[in-house]
């Protein structure tokens, strides 16, 4: 009787075993892919809290429409069975909802250091302004390349919209864009010295909105020129920006001009001489993330005590007890992200982004924070739905800001 049995046993445990493998690969698939698809915590995929159909009928879908099989249906909310595989709550978006979206100017969408696909804006943000009735643009701004140079690149940007459009341009600026941005805007910027030409700048900015931008620097661009001096500019752009680096990588010269701009000293001097325009509105907002999601009472202090907004109150745009888990690509930024330089020179640290600080991206009337690292706040990493974690969704966040744009004339 034993013996009749043996075989049969033995083969139940050779397909058993082969079905655990097929399992496990499968699972493996699902993280890579969600990991290709801006989800920070794929390693918390457990496959056991799917069924087996389930589990293939997420793949397929996933295999024929790329990160798009991720939402659930045709919306901004995430898969449920991908928040079940990942333990996720997957709330709602802590976004409010946003208000009547017709400015009186139109937004301009400015993108920050690279404008390669995956640095630069989310298509789907400036398709959800459209969507929601606002005359939006996004203007691409010569990558890695110092301060004077990107910011002509700009204005001349800036000029083709006003030909188009005709009236005045509300900028969006992201990262350091933002610094773009301000010397364009400024007296003693871009045209210091052409009194017609700023008299034309004057009447085609309608306000300056900057997102996540090291206005008093940050000591990634320290660190990253002293990696510089041993290493290549390669080597550099692997160490910023992981794997997701650009295909052209610029010259070592260039990149030192750059990240020259960018220090605790350099944005110290620019902030002395780069005074604000008058008679247009700065604002600026803030990202907050966490390695791995994780955080303390000390840190949870920290947020609480910087993302106060021009009013003196706290302003987080989140879900009470939910950290955003900041991007793999950011973990080698983050512990020089924190510091940055007042306005009196004294050295300030504070929750960052993973690359810029709180207190660094401070400039004009500070709004608040965003639960987002550096790259969710402009919907990437690839992101096609909102964050399973916080439930941040980056193009509802500018639609309310277009809203908030309109609601103060602008």
């Amino acid at each position: 009787m034993i013996r009749a049995l043996l075989p049969a046993t033995l083969m139940a445990l050779v397909v058993a075993s082969g079905a655990c493998a097929a399992d496990q690969s499968t699972c493996t698939n699902l993280r890579d892919k969600l990991r290709a698809c801006g989800f920070t915590t794929p390693d918390q995929v457990d496959c056991a809290r799917l069924d087996a159909s389930s589990e293939d009928a997420l793949m397929q879908r996933l295999a024929e429409r790329g990160c798009n099989g991720v939402a659930d249906g045709d919306t901004d909310a995430v898969d449920p069975r991908v928040c079940a595989l990942a333990g996720w709550s997957c709330p709602g978006s802590p976004v409010p909802n946003p208000g009547p979206a017709h400015p009186r100017n139109a937004v301009v969408l400015v993108s920050g250091i690279d404008g390669s696909p995956t640095f630069d804006w989310n298509p789907r943000i400036l398709s959800a302004l459209r969507t929601a009735g606002v005359d939006a643009h996004h203007v691409q701004v010569l990558p890695w390349a110092t301060t004077p140079d990107r910011a002509s690149d700009l204005w001349a940007s800036l000029q083709a919209l006003r030909v188009k459009n005709g009236g005045k341009l509300n900028l969006v600026c992201y990262a350091v864009g933002g610094i773009d941005c301000r010397y364009v805007a400024s007296p003693h910027g871009l045209m210091k010295d052409d009194a017609a030409g700023y008299r034309e700048v004057s009447s085609t900015i309608a306000s300056i909105t900057t997102i996540s931008t090291p206005h008093h620097g940050t000591r990634v661009a320290d660190a990253a020129l002293s990696a510089l001096e041993s290493g290549t500019a390669a080597d550099v752009l692997q160490a910023l920006v992981g794997d997701q680096a650009p295909a052209g990588v610029p010259a070592s010269a260039a990149l030192v001009s750059t990240l020259n701009g960018l220090t605790l000293d350099a944005l110290s001097a620019f902030n002395q001489t780069v005074t604000d325009a008058p008679g247009i509105p700065y604002q600026s907002w803030a990202g907050v993330s966490h390695v791995l999601g994780r955080s303390s009472a000390v840190t949870d202090q920290a947020v609480r005590a910087h993302c106060v907004d021009a009013r003196g109150a706290v302003s987080y745009m989140r879900h009470d007890g939910t950290n955003d888990p900041m991007n793999e690509a950011l973990w080698i930024t983050s512990p020089f992200a924190s510091t940055s330089r007042s306005d009196q020179g004294r050295v300030v640290s504070s929750p960052a982004d993973g690359m810029v600080s709180i207190e660094s991206a401070k400039w004009g009337e500070f709004r608040g924070c965003l639960p987002a690292d550096h790259y969710d706040v402009i919907g990437q990493i690839g992101h096609t739905t909102r964050d399973g974690v916080t439930g941040f969704d980056a193009p509802r966040f500018y639609v309310w800001l277009a809203g908030d744009l309109a609601a103060r004339g602008l």
